[in-house]
């Protein structure tokens, strides 16, 4: 039987004759971390195994570098931001999409206005 719960209650179900453990899917997520009760009834079996934990495979060693990152994550390749942008409202004008039509100020950065 799997349980999820709040609490892990492995002492009192040992207690009561039960075999197993707990397992703790994603235990490095806040948000999807899932903790599961997992019991065994019965006469213990060579076999039985618990499940593998979802979210942990992988995850033994972090990768650690000294070098610093620019300001752009990620590069868009030889593509300027102006033709981007054009290839961008083409494609939304073959969806059928209603969109600004183009200018010589397409792309362009606005100046600051205090």
């Amino acid at each position: 039987a799997v349980v999820s719960t709040q609490s892990t209650g492995t002492e009192q179900a040992t207690r009561c004759g039960f075999t197993g453990g707990v397992v703790v899917d994603y235990p490095n997520s806040t948000k999807a971390k899932k903790i599961f009760l997992c019991l065994f009834a019965g006469v213990p079996v060579l076999g039985a195994q618990l499940p593998r934990a979802l979210g942990t495979e992988g995850e033994d060693t972090v990768q650690y570098s000294n070098e610093r990152q620019t300001g752009k994550k990620r590069k868009r390749g030889e593509i300027s931001k102006k033709e981007w942008i054009q290839n961008k409202k083409q494609r939304r004008r073959v969806q059928g999409k209603e969109v600004t039509m183009d200018s010589k100020y397409t792309g362009r950065k606005r100046k600051p206005k205090f």
